[in-house]
């Protein structure tokens, strides 16, 4: 350990517990490792990468049923996906230009009422 690092350690701790510091940084590592079974285990299983753990999750979370929701908010979901579906396909028939200006018209309509109106 260098110089500074005993003179920090001077300060926080008292010449025992330095002395049990230093005995116990002084002994082999090996003891700390785990011993090795006698049994032989099976080659490690490849971990799936983490997009397919989290298709394979939404997925599970898609086939099951919706049965703890409200049959009106399940209602309300499925004609709120209608509606969206219908207003891109409108929007994808616009031309470019129609669509940039789109765009600009919704971006000013969203400053602040103190800027750029």
């Amino acid at each position: 350990m260098s110089k500074i690092g005993k003179a920090l350690l001077s300060l926080i701790l008292d010449k025992k517990a330095r002395d049990a510091l230093d005995v116990a940084a002084q002994q082999p590592k090996t003891a700390l490792t785990p011993q090795p079974t006698a049994q032989p285990t099976a080659p490690p299983q490849p971990q799936p990468s983490l997009n397919e753990q989290l298709h394979a999750k939404l997925t599970a979370a898609q086939s099951q049923p919706r049965s703890n929701l409200a049959p009106n908010r399940q209602q309300l979901i499925q004609n709120a996906m209608r509606v969206r579906s219908t207003k891109q396909d409108v929007l994808q028939e616009l031309s470019q230009e129609q669509r940039l200006k789109l765009q600009v018209m919704a971006m000013k309509a969203m400053l602040p009422k103190n800027q750029g109106r």
